[in-house]
């Protein structure tokens, strides 16, 4: 669903809810079954930690990793909007793991909220995975086209993000509001030339399926044997950096 529809309050009142039972008071339903809860994990928020050296991403992924190393079938676990503090594959790629992680390894409870409409392919090759979406509508009045949040939860993907429109609501200058929908248009017609969205991980599922074991191209293994043995907890930012220069110099000479 777009942004302000509703996905963040929705996740944070199942936390508070499942909280309120758990210390025996009442919820705000006519009836609730809620069952053996151990934890509850949430990754929502987006803010980067100047005091320790870390940027939104990294903070991203250190919660992330905790929570994929700690939740259990009996977690709850809370992740909204994922991915988004670096490039776009960058972030949908990580994306689609980490919930096809939670789904398969960890098996916990999840409310996953994502933009990323590509994810929505997970219902399909996964049973435990349910889509669903928060509603909005569209109508046209003197100021042009507006959009209405309804606030109701639908089942299935959503059809579209709504971007421009809250942009819109936001005070975004008309002219740029065209000139972003002129710009996304573009986009979406290469986009489409090249090919359907549908098929970005027809490429990345196959493995996991067959599990045929085919060894890595040299280059590539060194570079992922090197990787490996990156102990990111114990280095500085500055390491890490430097670290990271390394792998991308290592990667740039083997092509």
């Amino acid at each position: 669903g777009p942004n302000m529809g509703g996905k963040s309050t929705y996740m944070r009142q199942t936390a508070v809810i499942v909280l309120l039972a758990y210390v025996g008071s009442f919820v705000p339903a006519a009836s609730a079954t809620i069952g053996p809860i151990d934890a509850i994990y949430t990754r929502i928020g987006a803010a980067d930690d100047l005091a320790g050296g870390r940027s939104t991403f990294m903070v991203e992924m250190t919660e992330a990793a905790a929570i994929l190393n700690a939740a259990t079938p009996q977690s709850l676990v809370l992740i909204d909007e994922i991915g988004r503090g670096t490039s776009t594959f960058d972030g949908l790629a990580l994306a689609w793991a980490i919930a096809r992680h939670l789904a398969t390894k960890n098996q916990c409870l999840t409310l996953f909220a994502t933009h990323y409409f590509e994810l929505t392919a997970l219902a399909k090759e996964l049973p435990a995975c349910v889509n669903a979406h928060f509603d909005a509508a569209e109508f046209r009045n003197e100021q042009g086209q507006q959009i209405v949040f309804l606030h109701e939860v639908a089942a299935g993907p959503a059809s579209r993000s709504y971007g421009l429109q809250v942009a819109r609501l936001a005070g975004v200058p008309g002219e740029t509001v065209r000139q972003a929908q002129k710009y996304l248009s573009a986009l979406e017609e290469n986009d489409a030339a090249r090919s359907p969205q549908s098929d970005l991980f027809a490429v990345a599922a196959a493995p996991d399926a067959g599990d045929t074991g085919a060894a890595a191209p040299p280059a590539a293994q060194d570079i992922l044997d090197r990787l490996c043995a990156v102990d990111p907890d114990a280095m500085s930012p500055r390491e890490a950096l430097d670290a990271l220069y390394a792998l991308k110099k290592l990667w740039q000479d083997a092509r």
